[in-house]
């Protein structure tokens, strides 16, 4: 046990030391990922970054690397984006405000999936998601005795993870005539890794039709996966190639859950580039983000994605985060969350003494002033292209609430939708819009909200008083205009690629049961069960609600399918009475 601390102390030591020493990014490294990567995707490796890997590390130092800047990535898109006090009340006083939007995957545009045909497909589904589960979560054995195969149904078995390199295998299923490659989810520290090395890299694929390369597929993937996919290619391809040539009759069926969806979806554009492993399909129970819009809708005939209620992580990527964070920064949670804690007797005595020492204590600062500076307004500009005065500067620092714009700048839609909502009217009325001010006053309009005590109100009598805030608001405007017109001058950042789940996406949901006491129908007591045929443009957007992790999981796949079924099989009944 000691041995194996000092073993665990010394590996953490050395990658430190290898962090710290500056060697991550070695010559050699890089231009060993430079000699392994595909052609034709030169287009991006000049622009100035450091190129992320694009395929799985071949050493400890690679690893290393790999690891380092994993983290930073990881701190940069979450706490290096978020403030605290939005991940902490932000989020959830947002999932409270939206509500359910289950309801949201069953409009015009989605088609509803019913049938003894949709049944059927529906049984395969959850007999492959069974299995994958079982590869999964239990032992290898477990597995083979679920699935009835033999040893020598084994074809490759890779049962150990490593950075970028999944867990895998392939067996021979004689019940359904496939070669089933199961890819396993993120379930260990390095499948984390490998998930959260989320960056956008090149990535294209052909497609063959009659044998021949009829068009190419250019886009961007999910750097992880995208390693993790290469590596299980060169593994796989050679066996599958000698598999497929002694039994021609089988096809290909690549499966996953999660990350390991993802992963499979990718695998399966490369592996049909080879005339040999056409037949190659996915199926992706839950998949990950992981490709953009070309490279999602080119698997359509050959991908098939199912998701479950409010599974979050089908539409988790770096671009739907940017727009949640656009909408919690804006959703003004502050004043909410003041009138909770004003409601909770403690938390209330608590927050009326500290109101009561600010304004006895005037070094003692105040939560509203707390806010994002102009650097932090264009988070993606550089300040000096924004050519602000100290005072503009100062003003931004007054009103607490153009914190949200900080986001609003970094996505052209909303800042467009802002700037020509602004046209035409003052700038205390766009205060009173976007900082929940009243225009006749610079305190927010809600009791007790962050900013409703000022220290330096002067004791002077009113007339005065009034005059004052009146050249307050004068130079306020004139500061707030040469803000926004910065804003409608500044360069718009480049975007984060987004990235959507692949192929055709079926959606199950479970809404609201209608009241009918007297039909005798036995639904769940969450609500009635439907799927449907998704568009993918509803996963350009991250839906909150309580379940979404929770929906994620495999077992609920398996209950929301079990139920879906049964439905199913309720309505056929239905039909053959009537």
């Amino acid at each position: 046990m000691g041995a194996k601390r000092v073993a665990s102390a010394a590996g953490t030591a050395a990658l430190v030391y290898v962090a710290l020493s500056g060697r991550l990014s070695s010559p050699s490294g890089d231009a060993a990922w430079a000699a392994r990567r595909p052609p034709g995707e030169e287009d991006e490796a000049n622009k100035g970054e450091e190129r992320w890997p694009e395929r799985a590390p071949a050493t400890w130092r690679e690893a290393a690397a790999v690891t380092a800047r994993t983290a930073g990535f990881a701190y940069a898109e979450t706490l290096g984006k978020w403030p605290l006090g939005d991940i902490a009340f932000g989020i959830s006083h947002y999932m409270r405000i939206q509500g359910n939007r289950q309801h949201e995957y069953t409009g015009s545009n989605c088609v509803p999936l019913k049938g003894p045909g949709v049944r059927q497909e529906l049984i395969g589904l959850l007999r492959y998601l069974r299995l994958c589960m079982f590869f999964s979560k239990k032992p290898y054995e477990v597995f083979l005795e679920f699935g009835g195969y033999g040893q020598s149904d084994i074809l490759i078995r890779k049962s150990k993870s490593k950075l970028m390199k999944p867990a895998f295998t392939v067996v021979r299923d004689e019940s359904t005539k496939c070669f089933l490659l199961f890819i396993r989810g993120a379930t260990s520290t390095k499948d984390r890794l490998t998930a959260a090395t989320a960056a956008e890299v090149p990535f294209h694929h052909s497609v063959l039709q009659n044998g021949r390369r009829s068009n190419l597929v250019a886009g961007h993937a999910h750097c992880g996966m995208v390693a993790a996919a290469r590596w299980i290619a060169d593994q796989a391809i050679p066996c599958l190639i000698k598999a497929v040539e002694q039994f021609p009759d089988y096809r290909i069926k690549i499966i996953g859950h999660s990350m390991g969806a993802g992963i499979a979806a990718i695998l399966t554009c490369m592996l049909r580039e080879d005339n040999k492993l056409s037949s190659s399909s996915c199926i992706a129970f839950g998949p990950a983000a992981c490709m953009t819009w070309d490279l999602a809708e080119s698997g359509n005939d050959f991908i098939t994605t199912v998701v479950n209620r409010d599974d979050l992580v089908p539409s988790f990527g770096k671009g739907s985060a940017a727009i949640l964070r656009t909408e919690v920064m804006a959703s003004s949670w502050a004043p909410d969350l003041q009138e909770q804690i004003q409601q909770t007797r403690i938390l209330g005595f608590v927050n009326s003494s500290l109101n009561f020492m600010r304004s006895h204590i005037p070094f003692l600062p105040n939560q509203g002033s707390k806010v994002a500076d102009v650097n932090m307004l264009l988070s993606n500009t550089p300040v000096e292209e924004l050519n602000l005065s100290s005072d503009a500067r100062a003003t931004v620092q007054k009103h607490w609430a153009l914190s949200c714009w900080s986001s609003v700048a970094a996505n052209r839609q909303n800042l467009e939708s802002l700037v020509n909502h602004t046209q035409g009217m003052g700038i205390p009325a766009l205060m009173s819009t976007y900082a929940g001010t009243d225009q006749n006053t610079d305190k927010p309009i809600t009791a007790g909200g962050p900013a409703s005590y000022s220290p330096e109100e002067p004791d002077s009598p009113r007339s005065d008083s009034e005059e004052t805030n009146h050249e307050e608001k004068a130079t306020d405007q004139v500061h707030l205009e040469q803000l926004l017109k910065s804003l409608r001058s500044s360069p718009i950042p480049s975007q984060p690629h987004q990235l959507y789940p692949p192929g055709r996406i079926m959606h199950m949901v479970v809404l609201p049961s209608p009241k009918e006491p007297d039909t005798g129908k036995q639904h769940d007591q969450d609500g009635v069960v439907a799927i449907y045929q998704t568009p993918r443009s509803m996963y350009g957007k991250i839906r909150l609600a309580r379940s979404m992790i929770r929906d994620h999981y495999m077992p609920r796949y398996i209950e929301t399918m079990e139920m879906l079924i049964d439905k199913l099989a309720e309505d056929a009944d239905d039909d053959t009475d009537d």
